[in-house]
């Protein structure tokens, strides 16, 4: 630096010589903050590299005495082994003490909507594979989109990315069983980056797009604790916003029906789901037994808004399973696939309750009749395909439903014969090859059309005289018995004289 301002110019005048206080030019002053900026580019290395040896010093040393105290007598932690005791309390010292050394990383891990960190990251039940099969997470990992989402950390980054391209709510591309889906690269990006409370219920109830819904719900389904899946998906499930699994599919279904699914089923498509303790799938059969009649109701219900619109109607509004009396105050309709009906119960409480689980009670609208739709002659509340009026009617109770539903299950696994998902299909050669079971008639007619008997003879067991007869064959004869008691009599009275 003293050489390059030794050389540079002087102002013009007589005095040509280099001046201490003559100012330098923008050249010069450029090339002075780059070699600054070097000298502490070279600092930080050196610091980032002297604190990466120290912690892989550290971490040595921590597990060489991790190892020295663990117990040789048990491969899992013995509760009643002291030596057990004190290695446990060894490890979860290290996991506090690693927890202080880094203040607020796990706040600071999840980005808000906005792109700004705070806020704590949710709880994830297998932070190793997300709930991801082994095959399905190495497909991803080495996937060239979920190689290029690694550097979007904000989560409305990765919202116009699913916007762009998540266009199918399956695993795997069409005609693929190796490259995964867009929308499945952006889910296991999200895992990796954490999300909060209040971005996942961004994602569940985005207004725009479906599958960014689906994201989130697959986030819960996969990622979450058992024990928290119906207090997050549990207000989706009578969602009748329209869902297509591809963009051009004619299939249809909705987003209930869909959040329904990842709750009753074991697997997604070919991936298998975590599973379920079986008191949280009890619980959960339980809140789905009457989802179906809820879904008649809600469609009943919508051709009564205008009665809903007013105040102080008359209804009764299934809470936690029972029926209870009450009169209308609101009704909310921000979301036109859940609208909600704000109800005054008798003990002077307000409940929000969704549309199907409200049947209207008062006699002044006994006989309402709404107004035809543009393109809908009758009403179909009035002229249901079952013949009940579910906008008036309770239908079965929640108990009959769940253990009719129960029967089908043990029905269904007794009739059943293994495991049939995972069972081999069975080619075209190979299924003519099969014994099947034929009639009398089946078989004559294979005998006229291959001319082979299809039956083969059975011999019959002997009766007492057939083997009698058989015994005399196989006795020797008369002439061959005189034979040999003439060689008996010359060789072995012999002998014996």
């Amino acid at each position: 630096l003293s050489a390059m301002l030794a050389s540079a110019p002087g102002p013009p005048g007589p005095d040509t010589g280099f001046r201490d206080d003559a100012p330098l030019t923008s050249q010069q002053h450029s090339q002075q903050q780059q070699a600054v900026q070097a000298v502490q580019a070279q600092e930080a290395a050196r610091a980032a590299k002297q604190r990466r040896e120290e912690k892989i010093h550290q971490q040595a040393a921590d597990q060489a005495q991790a190892d020295q105290l663990r117990c040789h007598l048990h491969k899992k932690i013995n509760s009643k082994c002291k030596k057990c005791q004190r290695y446990q309390d060894f490890l979860k010292g290290l996991e506090n003490r690693d927890t202080k050394s880094a203040p607020g990383a796990r706040a600071s891990g999840g980005m808000s909507a906005s792109g700004g960190a705070g806020g704590e990251v949710l709880d994830i039940a297998n932070p190793k594979s997300y709930g991801f099969s082994p095959l399905l997470q190495t497909h991803v990992i080495e996937s060239a989109h979920f190689k290029a989402l690694l550097s979007m950390d904000t989560l409305q980054a990765m919202i116009e990315e699913m916007h762009q391209f998540a266009d199918n709510i399956e695993p795997y591309m069409t005609n693929s069983s190796t490259i995964p889906t867009p929308l499945f690269c952006c889910l296991y990006r999200l895992f990796t980056m954490g999300l909060q409370a209040a971005q996942l219920r961004t994602l569940v109830e985005y207004v725009d797009n479906p599958y960014i819904r689906c994201t989130g719900f697959l986030f819960i389904r996969l990622g979450l604790q058992p024990d928290v899946l119906w207090s997050w998906l549990g207000d989706y499930v009578l969602d009748d916003e329209e869902l297509r699994p591809q963009k051009n599919s004619d299939w249809r279904t909705t987003v209930g029906e869909y959040v329904e699914g990842l709750l009753t089923q074991d697997k997604y498509y070919s991936v298998p789901l975590p599973r379920l303790p079986m008191s949280t799938k009890r619980q959960v059969e339980a809140k789905l037994a009457p989802i179906t009649q809820c879904r008649k109701r809600t469609r009943a219900n919508k051709d009564l808004l205008d009665v809903y619109r007013e105040g102080g109607v008359k209804v009764e509004a299934n809470c936690g399973g029972v029926w209870m009396r009450g009169r209308t105050v609101d009704l909310l309709e921000e979301v036109s696939s859940r609208i909600k009906v704000v109800v005054k119960l008798e003990d002077d409480t307000e409940e929000e309750v969704h549309l199907g689980r409200v049947i209207l009670a008062d006699s002044r609208y006994a006989n309402y009749t709404p107004k035809p739709t543009r393109g809908r002659e009758r009403s179909r509340s009035r002229s249901p395909r079952d013949g009940v009026d579910w906008a008036r009617t309770k239908g079965r109770s929640d108990k009959d439903l769940l253990d009719e539903m129960r029967k089908a299950d043990r029905e269904r696994a007794v009739c059943s014969s293994g495991k049939e998902y995972a069972r081999k299909p069975v080619g075209y050669k190979a299924a003519c090859a099969l014994p099947r079971e034929q009639g009398a008639a089946s078989s004559r007619l294979m005998e006229e059309e291959t001319f082979v008997p299809m039956k083969q003879s059975r011999r019959r067991s002997p009766s007492p005289g057939t083997r009698q007869q058989e015994e005399f064959r196989k006795a020797p004869s008369a002439e061959h018995q005189a034979r040999m008691q003439q060689l008996f009599e010359k060789y072995g009275m012999a002998k014996g004289s």
